[in-house]
């Protein structure tokens, strides 16, 4: 007995790799010994951790590995899922399939590292937060010139009757079924089928709960472009309008900013009473002091749509670094929402069933608000 112990010592330390396995494995399962904690409160918990992170498909995929009776279970998955797919990114918490998140946190100015889940919605982590994307300097560049525009001034509109703003910082963001055959999504842009129709969905739905709005109609991207501008200054250019209406109309109470995500599909959309449904998420720059009153708003909205439409709200993100704006206008009024509406993958009829929940419970929250200050 002992002379095979020996043989096996002397090949284990042949073999370096294994023998850093080996002891790596021991000292990974003796952590939470050393914990001062319980093992519920235990920070340095890293199964308990793990297990929190596995969701029902993944943890029914490792029954089927001991359990063979339990094969079956994942028939209805979408993708099936692989040893690589869930034990790797468990394990590790690394992104594979994501090399944008998998070097967000460890390469400085590296996209998705300034971006905080301040309240987690349906199927929301730093992998699967929003992704805002510029379009490439030739989309543009076969557009018939248009005659040049002036900066609209709001002031001189009368918006008595309209207590919500609405607009969009990136006004030609658009969707790829709306697209020619072979676009990718980074050149999903357009100056029809964009954010804007969205906009005018919005106004009507609001319309029908007896809730006034206006919907702002500038070309900002024009606007940039004849300022030999950048992308980056949308928020800058979407502040001249913005701004004006916040300072000389008392009567408008909310601004939305709506924009669709640049994520796909299965990031976007859900499925609610047997439809394929666009998901809704709420973007807080956390730049400015008074960010905290705007993720109030956005905190009250998501709980009432999770409330009555569960996995349509992917929850609330804050954005702040030298990566983001950071701001979007936000510090111009406490109830200025950023609304990402589905994604770049999502159709009309998808955005449109999400926008009539959201008009829905948009309302509800309104008269409440409203009734509460008239008291």
């Amino acid at each position: 007995m002992n002379m095979k112990r020996q043989i096996n010592f002397r090949q284990l330390r042949k073999n370096p790799i294994v023998l850093f396995v080996v002891i790596f494995l021991s000292l990974w399962l003796l952590i939470p010994l050393f914990s001062v904690k319980n093992f519920s409160e235990a920070s340095t918990n890293i199964l308990q951790d793990w297990m929190n992170d596995v969701d029902g498909a993944s943890f029914s995929y490792l029954m089927t590995i001991d359990q063979p009776i339990m094969d079956g279970v994942l028939d209805e998955q979408e993708e099936p899922l692989t040893f690589a797919s869930v034990i790797l990114p468990s394990i590790t918490s690394l992104p594979y399939q994501d090399l944008r998140m998998l070097f967000g946190h460890e390469l400085p100015n590296f996209p998705g590292k300034d971006s905080t889940i301040a309240i987690a919605g349906s199927g929301t982590n730093v992998f699967t937060a929003s992704v805002e994307s510029a379009p490439p300097e030739y989309i543009f560049e076969e557009e018939e010139p248009e005659e040049e525009v002036e900066e609209p001034k709001p002031e001189d509109n009368d918006y008595s009757d309209e207590s919500i703003f609405i607009f969009n910082s990136h006004n030609r963001e658009s969707f790829l079924p709306y697209m020619e055959d072979g676009t990718t999504a980074n050149e999903a842009f357009s100056n029809e089928n964009n954010v804007v129709d969205l906009s005018f969905t919005i106004q009507d739905l609001l319309a029908s709960y007896g809730i006034e709005s206006h919907v702002d109609q500038t070309d900002h991207y024009q606007l940039l472009q004849q300022n030999d501008l950048t992308y980056g200054d949308s928020y800058d250019m979407a502040r001249n309008v913005v701004e004006e209406v916040a300072a000389n109309q008392d009567d408008v109470k909310y601004f939305i900013d709506i924009h669709r995500d640049a994520q796909p599909h299965h990031i976007t959309t859900t499925e609610i009473d047997g439809e394929s449904v666009a998901k809704l998420m709420f973007v807080i720059g956390g730049k400015h002091e008074n960010h905290e009153e705007n993720l109030q708003l956005a905190a009250k909205l998501h709980q009432k749509l999770e409330e009555k439409y569960p996995t349509i709200s992917r929850g609330v993100e804050v954005k702040e670094g030298p990566g983001t704006n950071g701001v979007f206008n936000q510090d111009l009024s406490d109830n200025m929402l950023l609304l990402e509406v589905g994604g770049v993958d999502n159709t009309y009829e998808e955005m449109n069933r999400s926008l009539e929940i959201f008009a829905e419970v948009f309302s509800e929250l309104y008269f409440e608000e409203q009734g509460a200050v008239n008291q």
